[in-house]
């Protein structure tokens, strides 16, 4: 298969799939994810449940679905802006871009996200093209004495994307009651202090 077919049949499953996942977000409007079956989901798609089980494994792997959205929304809008020498900045990108997608998506798409189980996310994580990039800004800032090294990036990652997602799961369960954009540029200022290299990384 050559790489533009490849590209074709990413985007029609991509398309698929979002399109199964708008019309749950749809349905989540009147009734609670828990309670809703696949057949209601199918019914509201027009698809037969063979054609859900295709997409996805298990009902509860549209949650996933939702955060590999954030990740090719991430890989095809976001990474391509993350240019500047200063790690740091690039990281601040990611956060405020980050929060640009969950405000524009809604609140609804972001409590859903936020009810994600951890075991998921743990399993998802490591293959997570988001992660992987953090992760790979924050090693290079540790190599250009930017970002401290008082933990290994890893950490570092899971530390910058939890605490990342508090900031938006409290805006979605306050209803979008505050600017989710000026909360996240509080937190930008609050978390980034902490991460910045210091003459205390030097004494480690």
């Amino acid at each position: 298969m050559n790489t533009l077919l490849k590209l074709k049949v990413r985007q029609k499953r991509i398309k698929r799939r979002s399109e199964i996942i708008e019309k749950t977000l749809q349905l989540i409007q009147t009734t609670p994810f828990q309670e809703l079956s696949v057949r209601d989901i199918c019914e509201a798609a027009g698809i037969s449940i063979g054609t859900f089980y295709h997409y996805f494994k298990r009902k509860d792997d549209l949650l996933i679905g939702l955060l590999c959205l954030v990740d090719i929304y991430m890989e095809e809008q976001v990474f391509p802006l993350l240019t500047s020498d200063n790690e740091l900045e690039n990281l601040k990108t990611i956060a405020r871009e980050f929060a640009s997608y969950v405000n524009s998506h809604g609140i609804e798409r972001s409590k859903l996200i936020s009810s994600c189980s951890l075991s998921d996310l743990d399993i998802y994580k490591q293959k997570r093209p988001l992660w992987l990039k953090i992760a790979e800004i924050l090693a290079r800032g540790q190599e250009k004495k930017q970002v401290t090294t008082i933990f290994p990036p890893e950490k570092l990652t899971d530390l910058f994307l939890m605490a990342l997602r508090g900031v938006t799961v409290d805006w979605s369960r306050r209803n979008g009651s505050y600017s989710l954009t000026e909360r996240m540029e509080e937190f930008i200022t609050l978390f980034f202090s902490s991460l910045a290299y210091t003459k205390l990384d030097d004494e480690q």
